[in-house]
């Protein structure tokens, strides 16, 4: 269990870190999320962090509103294992950040993400189950194939070794919201 718990804060590790302003100014980028001058990181890392952290962020809050809305247990567990694990790794994320002299920007969805959580607060009670599974599945997918990508070919060795690591938690995730899907 604490070797699964030291593997959730990784999965957070690798998405606050997207969004880690390594002591110098935060501009906004293309997309509205703000973007750390990149201080030792190159654009290529600093790109796929900021993706992850977008999903991180989107898996939370996307859950915190499954534990208000859902009729479901199952359903309910899932999104509480969510908020959870994902919580964990950011307290995990602002302790590495802390060794590394960093500090956290304001955290925000990118537009793709905040597109989908809004659509998701609009489904209507009966649906929200089906939408919500849905859109944790995509979620899930989506970060494996940026982590799994970033963990063979990029350019920071400790962030591939934390992208790595990461890649058997996000998959547990996706096995798990995969068996909720079936069920649907």
């Amino acid at each position: 269990m604490k070797l699964l718990l030291f593997i959730v804060s990784v999965v957070g590790t690798l998405a606050l870190l997207a969004v880690a302003a390594t002591g110098q100014s935060t501009v906004t980028g293309g997309s509205g999320v703000p973007q750390s001058a990149p201080a030792g990181l190159s654009d290529k890392s600093a790109a796929a962090l900021r993706t992850v952290a977008s999903a991180n962020l989107f898996e939370i809050e996307s859950s915190r509103l499954a534990l208000a809305r859902s009729q479901s247990n199952a359903i309910k567990e899932f999104a509480d294992r969510m908020v959870g694990d994902h919580t964990r790794a950011a307290n995990r994320t602002r302790q590495v950040l802390g060794e590394m002299g960093a500090s956290l920007p304001p955290l925000m969805l990118e537009p793709a993400q905040q597109e989908k959580l809004d659509a998701l607060k609009a489904v209507a009670n009966p649906q929200f189950d089906k939408a919500y599974v849905e859109a944790q599945y995509t979620a899930h997918v989506e970060a494996i194939a940026v982590v799994r990508e970033y963990a063979r070919s990029g350019d920071s060795e400790r962030l591939k070794a934390l992208a790595a690591e990461a890649l058997s938690v996000l998959q547990s995730h996706l096995d798990h919201v995969t068996r909720l899907r079936d069920q649907r």
